[in-house]
């Protein structure tokens, strides 16, 4: 309901705040002709209540809220916009500061830039949230002096809420940042497919063409090498295109968790079982020191594929002649998971970037093995999709601690 003020409510301002009277004299104007003071006050209040009506009509067309503050701070014209974004009628806002509605403590900051644009004269524009009725906004404030012909200072301001369009602000940031994320993703995608899988598959076809043409000539010792050769190189090969398979798929949110009771820790001895002919190729030494059984109750694929990642990782980065051990240790509510190697190590650079694909650097192995850094990349979103986490401790020349710790049953 729009106010309309009264002949007395017009005399209880026009006491309350004394100056109000000369001031909307001095400014408004009746028929293009400045209004000037009379002597006799009925017609005085006529003319204010004309001029009041043209205020407040012009104002109230405004969407944004607007008032006007004397040099006090004190508010001495409102628009109807402003008294129902504060919830409060007009005669419980007119002469006040509003301050009386914030702690002791906050006032003086509360008023702290009407002063400063009152004594400098500098407009300012502030952003702020604004807590009404137990919503937040925020809202962005416009005020700037004004000085009439008698000398007088006041404070007009505007109250616009942004609101919505800080919303539509961080909704575009989010989705710009969501775009630079994917368009990361299929550059590495792309990357991986032109490069790193024409590698193994020109090994298989060289290597198998080789032992085609000159099998005749083959010893069995060398026989059995390149058929070895082959072997790893498409086993390796065949994981790469598990990686993508499954990271496409988690991009997309087509990978369902299928949550199992598995025996543990059988599942790492399946694991162990398939990683070791690529580590007996290397000389490498790949332990497992199991603890007793019990269940867990998670996905046993997704946990098949972080093993045989962080497992062929640990391969790849272990000199010849090097030691791979996995433990374990569980309680009553988690298990975790270690594999440990004494390989090449990392910096802490770059174990910051490790589980990131857009950052991630790509290194050889240290047979020259190549990899895309999908495997480690991909291990961080499966483990964190079993309700788990996975850390990594590594020094330089030092080897590194692959660390995945896994809830015993998170999907009830």
């Amino acid at each position: 309901m729009k106010y309309s003020p009264s002949y007395q409510d017009l005399i209880n301002q026009i006491t309350e705040l004394k100056k109000q009277n000369e001031r909307l004299l001095l400014n408004a104007k009746l028929d293009g002709e400045e209004v000037k003071h009379q002597k006799t006050i009925p017609i005085e209040i006529g003319k204010v209540i004309e001029s009041q009506k043209f205020s407040h009509s012009l104002l109230n067309n405004m969407g944004d809220s607007v008032f006007v503050k004397d040099d006090k701070s004190r508010l001495v014209l409102v628009n109807d916009a402003f008294c129902e974004m504060f919830n409060l009628p007009r005669e419980a806002i007119i002469g006040k500061t509003l301050a009386e509605n914030v702690p002791q403590n906050e006032r003086e900051s509360f008023l702290k830039i009407d002063s400063k644009v009152l004594a400098d004269g500098i407009e300012n524009i502030n952003e702020e949230t604004l807590t009404l009725n137990g919503t937040t906004r925020i809202i962005s404030t416009r005020k700037s002096l004004f000085i009439d012909s008698k000398g007088e200072k006041f404070l007009v301001g505007v109250i616009r809420d942004i609101s919505d369009r800080k919303k539509a602000e961080n909704a575009l940031k989010e989705s710009e940042e969501r775009f630079r994320e994917l368009n990361a993703t299929k550059d590495k995608l792309f990357s991986i497919i032109a490069h790193d899988l024409r590698g193994p598959f020109n090994n298989i076809i060289g290597v198998s063409e080789l032992l085609s043409k000159n099998e005749m000539y083959l010893e069995d010792e060398l026989s059995g090498k390149y058929i070895n050769i082959i072997n790893s190189t498409a086993k390796s090969t065949l994981a790469l295109l598990d990686n993508l398979l499954n990271w496409a798929k988690s991009q997309t949110d087509e990978l369902r968790i299928r949550p199992e009771k598995i025996i543990f820790p059988q599942i790492i001895h399946e694991i162990v079982s398939l990683e070791r002919p690529l580590a007996m190729a290397k000389d490498i030494s790949l332990e497992f020191r199991p603890t007793k059984e019990f269940i867990i109750i998670t996905d046993g694929n997704i946990l098949k594929t972080v093993l045989r990642n962080l497992i062929s990782n640990a391969i790849k980065f272990t000199h010849s002649g090097g030691k791979i051990t996995i433990l374990t240790s569980v309680d009553q509510e988690n298990v975790e998971i270690t594999i440990a190697d004494n390989g090449v190590g990392m910096s802490k650079e770059t174990m910051k970037g490790l589980f990131n694909i857009s950052s991630n650097v790509t290194f050889l192995g240290t047979l020259n093995e190549k990899g895309s850094g999908l495997g480690l990349v991909l291990s961080k979103e499966f483990v964190k999709k079993l309700n788990g986490n996975i850390e990594v401790e590594s020094e330089k020349g030092k080897g590194s601690n692959f660390k995945i710790s896994l809830p015993l049953n998170n999907f009830n």
